[in-house]
């Protein structure tokens, strides 16, 4: 009996974990329900998504793909559809490409000096109507889109404007000379007499004053102020300078003095002649140029041989007291 009954509680027992196993292993009812359900066009939709997914790109590959792409100017989102342009990206690129390696922007400074040129530039053309005067350099200054009160800018006045014209021709002249040396250091031109390159520089000079000849003499007469002299006599020596420099004077005596003094009187009075002269194409100016540049080298010969005589002189004078001491002894040693 008590057998019969551990055999009863066996089977039970037995009996309890099979209906366990059993329900562990019993399909959950969703999963039925979805193997019911399931069609071979959702596989085939499961199917195509997990290829997109294996195509598509990770941050960083996408990233990578960004950057290769800037090189030629688009940027792709994915691999198939460009993406839209960047409005505020290309006006980053756009600014940058104006800033210095500081990282701060460039842009166009204009200092007080070149606005001041600007506007005498644009004055010498009123020069004719108004006069070296003020209202020529406010209507200049009203050419280039400013107010005519820009005029106050010059404390000089008209003063700024005559001398601002004598140093622009003054670097067209020495710009002229400078590059017909170079043709003549080249083989390309011959170089020539000096008193025909003084002559031609000088002229070349003076022409520069005939679109202004009615004029002139008032802004001689601005050069002439007391204030305005040092400028002047600045200029004209500089001018002058240029003109014997190019002309091959490389003297470094007393007579790189003297040749600057007289090429000095000489254009100053044909200056003069010039304001004077009605012939056709300013004739008697040249003519009376010509005859004062010979003089000049005239007077540089002369001087050349006055220096070689006077040498000459000296050292006869000293040759004569030697042998005067060797003739009475006092060049004897005791």
């Amino acid at each position: 009996m008590a057998a019969l009954v551990r055999g009863l509680r066996a089977g039970r027992a037995l009996w309890g974990i099979g209906s366990a196993v059993a329900l562990q292993s019993r399909p959950h009812p969703q999963y039925l329900s979805l193997t019911r359900t399931f069609h071979p066009t959702a596989f085939l939709k499961l199917t195509d998504d997990h290829k997109v997914h294996q195509n598509t790109p990770s941050q960083s590959e996408h990233k990578h793909q960004q950057t290769q792409d800037s090189g030629t100017g688009q940027t792709f989102c994915s691999t198939e559809q460009p993406c839209a342009p960047d409005t505020q990206q290309e006006e980053l690129q756009s600014n940058t490409s104006y800033q210095d390696q500081g990282g701060e922007q460039a842009e166009d400074y204009e200092t007080e000096e070149q606005l001041q040129a600007r506007i005498l530039n644009a004055a010498l053309e009123f020069v004719p109507e108004h006069g070296w005067t003020l209202e020529a350099v406010a209507a200049g200054a009203e050419t280039l889109g400013l107010s005519g009160a820009s005029a106050g800018m010059f404390n000089n006045g008209a003063g700024d404007l005559v001398i601002h014209f004598i140093s622009q021709c003054n670097s067209q002249l020495a710009d002229l000379l400078a590059e017909q040396n170079n043709q003549v250091q080249l083989g390309q031109a011959e170089k020539k007499a000096t008193a025909e390159f003084l002559k031609d520089a000088v002229e070349i000079r003076l022409r520069m004053l005939i679109p202004y000849i009615d004029t002139w003499p008032q802004a001689m007469s601005v050069l002439l102020l007391p204030h305005n002299i040092p400028d002047s006599l600045k200029h004209l020596s500089i001018m002058v300078d240029d003109i014997w420099y190019y002309a091959g004077d490389r003297s470094t005596d007393l007579n790189w003095y003297s040749r600057r003094a007289a090429l000095t009187g000489i254009y100053n009075t044909t200056e003069l002649v010039m304001l004077q002269d009605t012939s056709p194409d300013f004739e008697q100016t040249w003519t009376f140029l010509n005859n004062r540049i010979q003089d000049v080298v005239t007077v540089a010969n002369a001087a050349k041989q006055v220096q070689s005589t006077g040498e000459a002189v000296v050292q006869g004078l000293m040759g004569a007291a030697v042998t005067l001491k060797n003739l009475t002894g006092l060049n004897q040693r005791r």
